[in-house]
């Protein structure tokens, strides 16, 4: 095993990477979505494409948007957060739960949010904040 393997940082680099991936992931699904639907909200998209041209995305597209930005919306303070907990002694093992957790149950959430799933959808998005909240409330007794 390699030194980061190790350490607190393992397990953050390699949530982080998974993270990165499922926003790849999600931002390439709602382009299927819609070339599936055949519905697009620029004209010259439309017009390459040979579909139709509308003011407002399917509901569809749209669903894969807000799975996408909630996906966005708490990554961000993941990685932030949990730089900071790795970067204050955290163990290996805390890491590994509280960064397995986060990914888990985003990764859930991003199931349930596109298959429209309750209310498991909402269990998923609270376990992840608790997951934040954890590692901010460790960084403060680290910084106090």
């Amino acid at each position: 095993m390699t030194a980061i393997q190790d350490s607190p940082l393992g397990p953050y680099a390699l949530a982080s990477a998974i993270l990165v991936l499922q926003l790849v992931a999600l931002a390439l699904w709602t382009g299927t979505v819609r070339v599936m639907r055949k519905q697009w909200v620029n004209p010259e998209d439309a017009k390459l494409n040979k579909g139709d041209n509308t003011e407002a995305d399917h509901p569809d597209v749209r669903r894969v948007q807000r799975a996408h930005h909630n996906l966005l919306e708490n990554a961000v303070p993941f990685f932030v957060i949990a730089g900071l907990y790795v970067s204050t002694g955290a163990t290996h093992q805390g890491a590994l739960i509280y960064c397995g957790t986060f990914v888990g149950v985003r990764l859930l959430h991003t199931v349930f949010y596109l298959a429209g799933i309750q209310p498991f959808r909402t269990i998923c998005f609270a376990i992840g904040v608790f997951s934040i909240i954890g590692m901010a409330v460790h960084v403060l007794q680290a910084a106090l």
